[in-house]
C-alpha cells in the first residue's frame, strides 16, 4: 500500500489510462543508468553501507520498484530501459566481473540495454561473454566492429517494441570518444547524431515506426546535441554516462542536487520537441516518466519524476535470496577492515579544486616509490610527482572504519601504479588539458581535472583554453631535501600515475606518446593498503635506533607543544630532517596515527598540516 501511494504520487495524480482520451497513446518509460555493480544497498555517498538502517538503493530495491511500476502502469504501456555502465564500481564486479552482472540483470531483463564505456574496462574480451549471455536486446548503433570479429553479430542498432499494435523503436548509442576512455581494441565509434538519424529513418521507412526513443550512454551535454541534430523522428532520449540527476520542482528527494528539469526539453529548429531524461547513478534513483503521443508520434505531454530508492522501500525477496550465496564470498574479502579515517575524504570537490581524497591517492602513489628507494640512493626518492584523473576516483571515503570494499569502491579499476620520464612541456600540456573541458557551463567543473602530489599549480580558468595554467612549481626529485622549483619545459621529470592515464586514457595522449623509461608498479589497491603498514614500520625502525635527542625547535599546534630536533641515530645514520605530520584531519590507520610524506588539505576548512620528510644519510 505504501509503495502504491508513493508511485501514484510520483505520477502527479494524473489519470493512468488515457489511450482514448484525446486519442493519445501513453508510453511509460522506467529507466536506470550507471548501475556500476551496486548489487547491495549503499550509504548516501554510494559507498558500502555499514549501517543497515541507513542503506539506500541496491539492485533488490530497483527490482521492487520496477515490478510495482509495471503493475501500476500496466495500462500505459510500460517499458524498462537500461542505459549502460553496469560493469565496475564495487567489489562485486572485481570478483564476479561480467558473470555476476549478466546473472542478476537476466533475473528481470530490461526491454533494451545499451553499452557503456565501463563495459570495456577489461577490453573487448571482457565484454563479449556478457553480450553472449545477456537476455535483454543489446543495442548500439554507432560502433563499427569490422576489425573486431568477436563483437560481430552480438548486438543490434535498435529494437522494435510492439504495444497494442503501436511500434516503439529504441536506438542505442554510445559516446563517440569512448575509445579515449576505455580499452576498446579495434572498434571504431561513429558520430552520435548522424548514426541515430540514419537508424531512425530506417525504422520509419522500413517498419513504419513513429515513436522513437534513443537509449544513450553519451552524457547530458552530448544528448542535448543529439536532440538538436538527429532529426525530427526522435522523441525521447534516455541517457546515462554523466551521472546526472534531473528533477523538476522544490525539495528534491535523496542525496543529489538537480542539474536541470526532468525531463529536459529541447526544441528543434522546426519546432519538434525532444525530451531528455537521466536518473543519476549507483541505484540511488529509478527514472519514471509517462509520455503521451498523438497519432503522428509527436509528444503532446508527459508526467512523472525519478523515484528515490530510500531505505523505506523494501528489497525484493527473490533478489535478496539470489544475492545471498554470492554475498558469502564477497563479504569474506570485502568486509575485512583495513583502516580508519578521522575525517571524510571527499570526492565532491575533485572536479574543480584540490580535494583531500585526491591528495591521499596521489600521496600513496608517490610513497610507493619513496619506500622502494634504497637508503644509499643519492636522491631522496626515485619519483617525486604524481597525478591521477578524477574519473578514476569514484566515491567518497566517509569518516570511520575503512574496509577493503570501501577502497575498491573508491578506486575500482585495478590500475598499476606506473612511473615514467616526461619533459616539462608535455607535463604542462597535460595540466592545460585537465582544465580544458567543463561539464557545466554555469559553474566550472573540469571533466578531466588532475589531482596532484609534488606539484603546485595555479590556474586561471577565465583565460582561453590552452592559456589557463598561470604557474607550475615542481617538487625536485634529484635532490637530498625536496624543494619546489619552477617547471622547466625542456627538463625531464619522473611522474607516477595509474596505468590508464599512462596509456593515454581520458584523452591524456601526451603521456602515452611522449613518456620514456616506463616502470610498471604495483596494483593501486595494494599500494593503498600497504601504505599504512610500510610507513609506520619505516618510521618505527628509525625511532628504535635513536640514541640522542636535542631540543632545538618548539612548535605550538592545536594547543599542544611538540618538541623535536635533528636526531642522531646509531650505525652512522642520521635523520637529517623530521617534520611531524600533525593535522586536524590526521588519518588513523589500524589504531596508529598515519605519518606520511603528504599534505591532506581541506581548502574550505583551511586545515593545517605539516609535511614530513624522513631522510637517511
Amino acid at each position: 500500500m505504501f509503495l502504491a501511494g508513493l508511485f501514484l504520487l510520483a505520477l502527479s495524480g494524473a489519470p493512468l489510462v488515457v489511450r482514448a482520451q484525446e486519442d493519445l497513446f501513453p508510453v511509460s518509460i522506467i529507466h536506470m543508468n550507471d548501475f556500476h555493480a551496486r548489487f547491495e544497498g549503499t550509504d548516501w555517498s554510494s559507498s558500502p553501507c555499514s549501517n543497515e538502517d541507513e542503506c539506500i538503493g541496491g539492485y533488490a530495491r530497483v527490482i521492487t520498484v520496477v515490478k510495482q511500476l509495471f503493475e501500476d502502469l500496466k495500462e500505459s504501456n510500460p517499458i524498462y530501459l537500461n542505459a549502460g555502465d553496469n560493469f565496475q564500481g564495487t567489489i562485486w564486479y572485481n570478483i564476479g566481473r561480467w558473470n555476476v552482472t549478466q546473472y542478476f540483470l537476466n533475473l528481470v531483463p530490461a526491454d533494451a540495454i545499451t553499452l557503456g564505456n565501463h563495459e570495456f574496462d577489461h577490453g573487448v574480451e571482457g565484454v563479449v561473454p556478457f553480450l553472449e549471455t545477456i537476455k535483454s536486446p543489446m543495442i548500439v548503433a554507432n560502433i563499427d566492429d569490422s576489425e573486431e570479429p568477436t563483437m560481430q553479430g552480438k548486438y543490434n542498432k535498435s529494437v522494435i517494441i510492439d504495444k497494442y499494435g503501436r511500434k516503439i523503436g529504441v536506438i542505442g548509442v554510445i559516446l563517440q570518444t569512448t575509445y579515449q576512455i576505455a580499452n576498446t581494441g579495434k572498434l571504431k565509434f561513429l558520430d552520435e547524431s548522424e548514426t541515430v538519424r540514419a537508424e531512425a529513418e530506417r525504422l520509419k521507412n522500413e517498419h513504419g515506426v513513429d515513436i522513437i526513443i534513443v537509449l544513450s550512454h553519451c552524457g547530458l551535454e552530448v544528448d542535448r546535441i543529439i536532440a538538436k541534430n538527429a532529426g525530427p523522428l526522435i522523441d525521447v532520449i534516455v541517457g546515462g554516462h554523466s551521472h546526472t540527476f534531473l528533477y523538476t520542482g522544490e525539495n528534491p528527494p535523496g542525496p543529489d542536487t538537480p542539474r536541470d528539469d526532468y525531463p529536459v526539453e529541447v526544441i528543434q529548429d522546426d519546432g519538434h520537441k525532444v525530451l531528455i531524461v537521466q536518473a543519476s547513478c549507483y541505484t540511488k534513483y529509478l527514472g519514471n516518466i509517462t509520455v503521451y503521443f498523438d497519432k503522428a508520434g509527436e509528444v503532446v505531454r508527459y508526467e512523472g519524476e525519478p523515484i528515490f530508492l530510500a531505505h523505506g522501500i523494501p528489497e525484493d525477496p527473490d533478489i535478496v535470496n539470489e544475492l545471498a550465496p554470492w554475498k558469502v564470498d564477497i563479504d569474506a574479502i570485502g568486509k575485512r577492515e583495513v583502516g580508519k579515517t578521522r575525517v571524510t575524504l571527499s570526492k565532491s570537490d575533485c572536479n574543480y579544486e584540490e580535494c583531500n581524497l585526491g591528495s591521499f591517492i596521489n600521496d600513496a602513489y608517490t610513497y610507493s616509490y619513496i619506500k622502494s628507494t634504497p637508503y644509499d640512493h643519492p636522491y631522496w626518492t626515485t619519483a617525486a610527482i604524481s597525478v591521477c584523473n578524477v574519473g578514476g576516483i569514484r566515491t567518497t571515503l566517509n569518516k570511520g572504519a575503512l574496509t577493503y570494499a570501501h577502497l575498491v569502491t573508491t578506486i575500482p579499476f585495478g590500475n598499476t601504479v606506473d612511473s615514467f620520464d616526461i619533459r616539462g612541456k608535455y607535463l604542462l600540456e597535460a595540466l592545460e588539458y585537465s582544465v580544458e573541458k567543463s561539464y557545466d557551463e554555469g559553474q566550472f567543473s573540469a571533466a578531466n581535472m588532475l589531482q596532484v602530489s609534488g606539484l603546485r599549480v595555479t590556474f586561471n580558468i577565465t583565460k582561453p583554453v590552452g592559456e589557463r595554467v598561470v604557474e607550475v612549481l615542481v617538487r625536485c626529485q634529484k635532490c637530498e631535501i625536496p624543494e619546489y622549483e619552477p617547471l622547466e619545459l625542456n627538463k625531464s621529470y619522473r611522474v607516477v600515475t595509474g596505468s590508464f592515464l599512462s596509456g593515454g586514457g581520458d584523452g591524456f595522449t601526451m603521456f602515452r606518446d611522449y613518456k620514456e623509461n616506463t616502470i610498471i608498479g604495483e596494483v593501486d589497491i595494494d599500494v593503498f593498503e600497504e601504505t599504512k603498514y610500510n610507513l609506520h614500520s619505516y618510521i618505527s625502525n628509525f625511532i628504535q635506533s635513536i640514541k640522542k635527542m636535542e631540543i632545538k625547535d618548539i612548535f605550538f599546534l592545536t594547543g599542544i607543544v611538540f618538541q623535536f630536533e635533528l636526531i642522531r641515530a646509531s650505525s652512522c645514520l642520521q635523520i637529517s630532517l623530521i617534520f611531524v605530520f600533525i593535522c586536524t584531519n590526521l588519518l588513523q590507520i589500524s589504531g596508529t596515527d598515519m605519518i606520511a610524506d603528504a599534505m591532506y588539505r581541506q581548502p574550505k576548512q583551511k586545515a593545517l598540516c605539516i609535511n614530513i620528510l624522513i631522510r637517511t644519510l
